[in-house]
């Protein structure tokens, strides 16, 4: 399994040029956990969710229980990505300055202060959105889990991400693993606890 990207998700060919989501002529089906990497790869440590979404993908590419999702916002963007799903994990970075650069923190939804996507004045913030689809009559996720890790370097072009970040990804990564295992049939006999 590849990593989708919502850049990537667009299909132009179907409709004389204008894009039209690729769900609306490709058959999918859901699974009950995903994954969600939020960033912004040439923004330095904001890339942090990206990078993270691609490894897991990697080292979930044979289940069929999981999806893993690239995405550059959040919000109202996230409840097509979430609805009916069971489990849903979040990964972005955080802009706290309340915690050394590199720092692995596990949020609630009402948490989230200093997530850079999660809590947007551009967007309705992430509890909201999730009240919002729950009111729609979505099955929205019963189980969500949010983690952030704390960046060095947002406010700049730069592509990478700093040394405390990069070494924060491996540690970040088996607690999502562990978070998931009772979710997802066969996680340890395909090799993605390594």
């Amino acid at each position: 399994m590849a990593i989708r990207s919502m850049h990537s998700s667009f299909d132009s060919g179907a409709s004389g040029g204008a894009p039209v989501p690729r769900r609306q002529h490709e058959a999918r089906t859901a699974a009950p956990t995903v994954i969600v990497g939020l960033g912004n790869e040439i923004a330095g440590d904001d890339g942090v969710g990206i990078h993270v979404a691609r490894l897991l993908g990697e080292r979930l590419a044979e289940s069929s229980d999981v999806d893993v999702v690239a995405l550059p916002w959040a919000g109202l963007a996230l409840l097509d990505i979430l609805r009916g799903r069971q489990t849903a994990v979040i990964v972005d970075c955080l802009t706290s300055d309340a915690r050394p650069p590199g720092t692995v923190v596990r949020l609630d939804q009402e948490g989230i202060a200093g997530s850079v996507r999660l809590n947007s004045f551009h967007d309705i913030s992430f509890p909201t959105a999730i009240a919002f689809g729950r009111k729609m009559g979505w099955e929205m996720p019963t189980q969500i889990a949010i983690w952030g890790v704390e960046a060095a370097i947002v406010d700049t072009f730069f592509e990478g991400l700093s040394p405390a970040v990069e070494a924060a990804i491996e540690p970040l990564i088996r607690e999502v693993l562990e978070f998931i295992e009772p979710a997802v049939r066969g996680l340890a006999t395909m090799g993605a606890t390594r």
